[in-house]
């Protein structure tokens, strides 16, 4: 979920002030086509979203506002329509970043005093930052962060009433105060630190007062809220939080799953198991609910019935997601890695430990494992049972 808060990030907080357009016109267009491109991204639907970007581009070249939609477009693709395991696509996200960084910095050169412009960049490195985190390069998310965090404040210095821009800086104070512990002994060396209290206190007021980041900070929030590891977990609260946002966009699958995820984190299981077999009844019948849903629909159904006690309904579920996830063309998705060890967790819960240990194994065989083969090899030594603690719903 972290990801997707990042991917939504300020899609459409740019109002624009470029003194060579006729102010009147660029607010109406932003209403018109950064409203558009918003709806467009919370229900996934990025040839919308791109079609009402390149219309940006066209009426206003190298401006913020079309460069971070690009972005925002691109980081989407990568990492919710290939599930991160498309190279190529990672390729595109990249380049993507890197020529939106050089065309906001060519407006800026026109455009000093503009906020949004610093915004963009802001939101463009803390892009590079997530994007160095999911792949563990710790250095490189410190610093990438820590550039975009003074572009963000450069933005509040030139309006402090920008309020849109305090989603990021917010972003910034809690996640940089909650790194892993090397990344903190370095942030001391730089004299650099973040504040968790403060980053929610940016978040709320981005919330309340952001022009189009209430439904972004509101996510954040409620992830925060939903973090087992967190001071402030508060799962009844992200619950409100996710149900508030789906109010707004109902037909965005993903909300529909965080919602499931809330569900979760609730004990409300009898709930998650029904939501969650609705969801993957609506795979291919519904607009937006296309087959990249499908292993993350498995998870939500087959842990479940684990939380509910039935390992044997879960075995049959997540045997039938391996079947559904797994050929010898394409390479499997972070969901359907995630259901392996589902698996194998389940056929140990039921004294098969000959069939989970082919499964560990199997998992360990995988190139590309998001991590998850360390938990495979932590089971192939100490075998799961009926009173493991499950840990969350999602891939950790």
């Amino acid at each position: 979920m972290r990801k997707f808060l990042i991917f939504i990030l300020l899609l459409s907080v740019l109002p624009l002030r470029a003194e060579q357009y006729d102010e009147q016109q660029m607010h109406a267009d932003i209403l018109k086509y950064g409203g558009a491109g918003i709806d467009a991204v919370y229900n996934l639907d990025f040839k919308t979203a791109q079609e009402n970007i390149d219309i940006a581009f066209q009426k206003y070249p190298n401006h913020p506002y079309a460069h971070f939609g690009n972005m925002l477009i691109a980081w989407g693709r990568y990492e919710y329509e290939f599930e991160k395991s498309n190279e190529e696509q990672k390729k595109v996200f990249l380049d993507t970043v890197d020529k939106s960084i050089d065309g906001i910095k060519v407006w800026l050169k026109d455009h000093p005093d503009d906020p949004t412009a610093y915004m963009a960049l802001g939101g463009a490195y803390g892009l590079k930052s997530r994007f160095a985190m999911d792949n563990k390069s710790w250095i490189s998310a410190y610093f990438s962060g820590r550039k975009g965090i003074g572009y963000m404040k450069q933005a509040v210095a030139i309006d402090p009433q920008f309020y849109d821009a305090y989603f990021g800086i917010g972003m910034y104070e809690y996640y940089a105060g909650t790194l892993p512990s090397v990344i903190k002994i370095l942030a001391k060396v730089v004299n650099m630190k973040g504040d968790p209290a403060k980053g929610i206190a940016y978040l709320n007021l981005a919330m309340e007062k952001g022009q189009f980041t209430k439904y972004s900070a509101q996510l954040t929030l409620a992830e925060i809220y939903m973090d087992r590891t967190s001071h402030y977990y508060n799962p009844a609260l992200a619950l409100q939080y996710v149900q508030g946002v789906i109010e707004k966009y109902p037909a965005d699958p993903l909300m529909h799953f965080v919602e499931i995820i809330a569900q979760y984190e609730n004990k409300n299981y009898d709930i998650v198991l029904t939501l969650a077999q609705s969801f993957l009844s609506k795979i291919g019948n519904v607009p937006f609910y296309t087959d990249m849903y499908i292993p993350r629909a498995y998870t939500a159904v087959a842990t479940a019935q684990m939380a509910r006690g039935s390992f044997e309904a879960a075995v049959k579920t997540l045997e039938t997601a391996k079947e559904k996830s797994f050929d010898n063309i394409n390479p499997p998705t972070r969901w359907a890695v995630w259901n392996l060890l589902r698996l194998g967790q389940s056929y140990d819960a039921l004294g098969r430990r000959d069939d989970a240990l082919k499964i560990y194994k199997l998992i360990t065989s995988i190139s590309q494992t998001w991590g998850i083969d360390d938990e495979a090899k932590k089971y192939i030594k100490t075998p799961f049972t009926k009173s493991t603690e499950l840990g969350p719903l999602p891939p950790i």
